[in-house]
């Protein structure tokens, strides 16, 4: 679970201003320079261009600051006890460049605004926009042989989202990638650290949760939405996702309309 404690979007610093401090227990923050900074890497300077990115964990001293004019940056602050993102997943106190700024930027953009409005999803979009953010901060720490792949297989993560519906055999998404089942598999793997299949199962748990939560449909339809041809299958499916059935999930979560 995340708890957002501040997120600010494109803050602007004066030239002069240093941040250097160590945050307290249970405090992480992630940073999106879109200005040059230096920031303090095991005890040296360290020159970061325009769209750095970096997380710093509870304890860590931080210490940075503009190399030159004005600095923009946008940045979260949170409470995180999810053991994926917080052993390991990510490397923390280490300059990341982000590559596709602009478009990564709309995540703390949302995270920003869901934190300002309160709204009775909040939890479960703050929790979805966190993990983006966490595995693309992974990807880019962490490059592989499948990056000259990358916009490919970005397209098909997100026509998966997009369409969980459609039938995502192996077959089907190597044929819109051209490629064989085992190139994909491997790639795939590399690049979203994840296989296609458990992909596709995220993708529809995604869709199932959000119309369990923000509409009437009956489970069976539900189930159709999400690309099960049979309801008890998905049923079994949902609940050894997310521990616990559907019409569970349904009176946790669901907001009148």
């Amino acid at each position: 679970m995340f708890k957002i404690l501040y997120a600010m979007e494109r803050e602007v610093m004066p030239e002069d201003f240093v941040d250097d401090l160590v945050f307290a227990e249970g405090e992480y923050e992630m940073m999106l320079f879109e200005t040059p900074v230096c920031i303090e890497v095991d005890g040296e300077l360290r020159s970061c261009a325009p769209h750095t990115g970096i997380i710093f964990e509870p304890g860590q001293r931080i210490h940075y600051f503009s190399q030159k004019g004005e600095l923009i940056y946008s940045w979260i602050r949170f409470d995180c006890d999810e053991p994926l993102f917080v052993d390991g997943y990510v490397p923390f106190g280490v300059p990341i460049f982000c590559v596709n700024y602009d478009y990564f930027l709309v995540y703390w953009h949302m995270v920003a605004c869901e934190n300002y409005w309160h709204r009775a999803s909040e939890e479960f979009c703050i929790s979805n926009l966190m993990q983006i953010i966490f595995h693309w901060f992974h990807d880019y720490a962490f490059p592989t042989e499948s990056s000259r792949h990358q916009n490919v297989l970005e397209k098909l993560r997100g026509e998966i989202y997009a369409h969980p519906e459609y039938d995502w055999c192996l077959d089907n998404m190597a044929k819109q990638v051209n490629m064989s089942t085992r190139s994909l598999q491997k790639l795939y793997k590399d690049y979203a650290h994840v296989s296609c299949i458990a992909e596709v199962i995220r993708s529809r748990m995604t869709r199932a949760k959000m119309l369990l939560a923000r509409t009437n449909h009956d489970i069976a339809e539900i189930s159709g939405q999400c690309g099960y041809r049979n309801v008890e299958h998905f049923c079994r499916q949902f609940k050894n996702h997310e521990k616990c059935s559907p019409g569970n999930y349904r009176k946790r979560h669901h907001v009148e309309r």
